[in-house]
Parts: structure tokens; C-alpha cells; sequence
């Protein structure tokens, strides 16, 4: 049986994710120097609607044991709550766990919900364990890759809501945004991004000999996904990650263009979501 969540991984990961990015958001808006423009937190849109939590039943026994655990930590709450200080929806948006009968995660438009699987969180567990030392360990892997998920997805809701402008696949653009909201200077929030990637390497491998890469997927290939949301860590914070570099798990050709996607990346997302932050 797999040990619950940690408490204090999950409140701070919630936090590193979500809750403290209204001030990465907001210092990012005033320009180069990151001095605050007086527009900066002026709410554009009304706020008629928040980020609602919900964690579906689950049939199969290690699925409605995994459901408790997350259930028990708030995984959820404390990622909508700190979206809510945040953000400003037109209409409720739902960030959901539920079984799903697949190893998926996915933004549903017509109900307006979040939802990643349990199969997905179970299989985070199985891809981790030979690599994680302590079941502490392992647990902060599982949760940090999971709310990475639950992000990207997150992505997925606000371009529907907030019906903002896309250019090139919309899959990439969300990962660009998870990683952009992860990377908030935190240990917590930098490993979260990292350990998904991680987790897609491991399944580009676990699946290689599966037949041919879905090359028509909407998705990047998984390794592509890996190598760029390395490429994004690293690119924001060179000095603490020139490892990554030195260690041969990031190319040198591409890391010399790193720190300028995440500078696009940063400008890109702090000027989209900037109408829809709150104003204290």
C-alpha cells in the first residue's frame, strides 16, 4: 500500500504553484527591471465564477485508497484557493480527480472541469519507485509531477475561458504556461517541473517498443516535451541548473537558447494573464 501524501509537500507545492504565483505574475507585468505598471493588478474582467474541486469515486481498491490519501491533503483545495486569490473566471471552472478507465488527464469544455485520473496518479507511483529513495521521496515526486499535470490542464481551462489567443499547438503553449507557473524560484515548484519531465521520458521509453511514435498526436513527442521543459528550468535560473548542461541531460546546442524561450515564454503568459489578475 502506498504511504499517504505528505502534508507538508502537498501544502507546498499548492502554495509554489499556485497561491504565490499572484506576486510572480504581478512583478512580471512593470518590465525589464520588474517594477510594477499602475495597471498592473487591475481586475478587466468581472469575476462571476471560481475554481471548484471535486474527487470522483473510485470502483477499484488501490484507486479508492489513493482517492483518501489525496483527499485527505487537500491536494486540490489548496491549489483552487490559491488560483482563486489569483485569477478572475467569467464562470466556475472544476478541478476534478476521477477514475477514468485510462491513464489520462484532461480539460473537459462542455462541463467546464479539470480532470486527471487516479490510473494517472497510480502510474506516476510505478514510474517513480525504482528511482525515489524514501517513500517521503517517492510520495513528493508523485505529487509534484501530478500537480504539473493538473496545471498544464489548468492551461487548457483559461485558453477556453478567457478565449485567449493561441499560435501553434496549444499543447506546447500549456506546458509553457505549467512551467512558467511551477518555476516560481521554489524548490518544491522547480523539482515539480522537473519530475514531469521525468515522468514523460519514462514513458517515451517504457513505450518504445510499442509501434511507431504518434507523430499526428497533437501532443509533442514525450522526449520533445522532456527536453523542452528542461530547456525552460534551466533557461530561468542558469547558474543554480548549469548541471543539467554539464551533466549531458540537456545538449549545450539547445541551452544556449534556453534562457531566451523563457524570457518569451515569461512575457508571453505574464501579458495574457494580466486583465484577468486580481486586485487586492
Amino acid at each position: 500500500m502506498k504511504k499517504p501524501l505528505t502534508v507538508v509537500s502537498a501544502l507546498a507545492l499548492a502554495c509554489a504553484l499556485a497561491a504565490c504565483s499572484d506576486t510572480k505574475i504581478e512583478t512580471r507585468t512593470g518590465g525589464a527591471q520588474g517594477e510594477r505598471s499602475p495597471e498592473s493588478k487591475a481586475v478587466k474582467v468581472e469575476d462571476r465564477g471560481d475554481f471548484r474541486v471535486s474527487y470522483g469515486g473510485a470502483k477499484k481498491k488501490e484507486l479508492a485508497e489513493l482517492r483518501q490519501d489525496l483527499l485527505e491533503n487537500r491536494v486540490l483545495e489548496e491549489t483552487a484557493d490559491g488560483l482563486n486569490r489569483t485569477l478572475a473566471l467569467p464562470e466556475d471552472v472544476t478541478l476534478s480527480f476521477a477514475e477514468c478507465g485510462e491513464i489520462s488527464a484532461y480539460y473537459l469544455p462542455d462541463e467546464r472541469r479539470v480532470a486527471v485520473c487516479y490510473e494517472l496518479v497510480d502510474e506516476l507511483y510505478d514510474a517513480f519507485r525504482d528511482g525515489a529513495g524514501a517513500d517521503e521521496e517517492l510520495d513528493e515526486r508523485v505529487v509534484g509531477a501530478t500537480v504539473f499535470i493538473l496545471f498544464h490542464e489548468v492551461g487548457h481551462a483559461l485558453v477556453r475561458v478567457y478565449r485567449l489567443p493561441v499560435t501553434g499547438r496549444e499543447e506546447d503553449a500549456v506546458d509553457q504556461l505549467s512551467t512558467y507557473l511551477v518555476t516560481d524560484g521554489t524548490e518544491e515548484g522547480e523539482a515539480a517541473a522537473l519530475d514531469a519531465a521525468e515522468s514523460l521520458y519514462r514513458d517515451e521509453n517504457a513505450g518504445s517498443g510499442e509501434g511507431e511514435p504518434r507523430y499526428w498526436d497533437e501532443h509533442s513527442l514525450d522526449q520533445q516535451r522532456f527536453y523542452n521543459i528542461v530547456c525552460w528550468v534551466y533557461g530561468q535560473n542558469e547558474e543554480k541548473y548549469r548541471s543539467i548542461v554539464e551533466d549531458g541531460v540537456l545538449p549545450a546546442e539547445r541551452a544556449a537558447r534556453c534562457a531566451e524561450e523563457y524570457a518569451q515564454i515569461e512575457r508571453s503568459w505574464t501579458t495574457l494573464l494580466k486583465p484577468y489578475l486580481k486586485a487586492e
